[in-house]
């Protein structure tokens, strides 16, 4: 998948660009974990809604698969965030992270040192957005410090969770 991605990795020291790459690996392979999980959970959605007795009403197993997304976000989250995962996630369409798919998404690295990258990415749906990890060294694996967003035309990035 990265290999078809669109990465700009000119902010990034060449001695630093293999361990970007692997870096890039990581944090993309992950993200793709969580979309694939919110497709599904929202594809499984869709079908309870269908057979909700009346519109205004939940269908029974509704909790239970807001449980299980839950539990499953943990189990991709947890180990590669530094900050304590917080359940609070939705899902729905587009995925949070459809834009990986998108021909226009831009995707840039600055390394400046082996310990800490940054990754910003840079997409379109409906409108132009930006996305940031801050991805740091943590006993010689990496882990996603902190997420933010923005938009392109402004320099203020925004608290987000992963």
């Amino acid at each position: 998948m990265i290999e078809k991605l669109n990465i700009d990795l000119s902010q990034t020291p060449e001695k630093f660009q293999d361990l970007g790459h692997e870096i890039l690996d990581f944090l993309i392979g992950k993200l793709l974990l969580i979309d694939a999980l919110e497709q599904e959970i929202y594809d499984r959605y869709q079908v309870l809604e269908e057979k909700r007795a009346s519109p205004n009403q939940t269908h029974p197993d509704e909790e239970d698969l807001w449980d299980e997304y839950a539990q499953r976000c943990k189990e991709i989250i947890a180990p590669i965030s530094i900050k304590t995962y917080n359940d609070s996630r939705s899902f729905g369409k587009p995925t949070a992270y459809e834009y990986l798919s998108y021909p226009d998404t831009k995707i840039s690295l600055i390394m400046k040192s082996e310990n800490r990258a940054v990754v910003e990415t840079y997409f379109e749906h409906g409108i132009a957005k930006k996305e940031q990890f801050v991805l740091k060294k943590d006993n010689n694996s990496w882990k996603i410090d902190t997420k933010k967003y923005g938009f392109p035309d402004e320099d203020k990035w925004w608290k987000d969770e992963i």
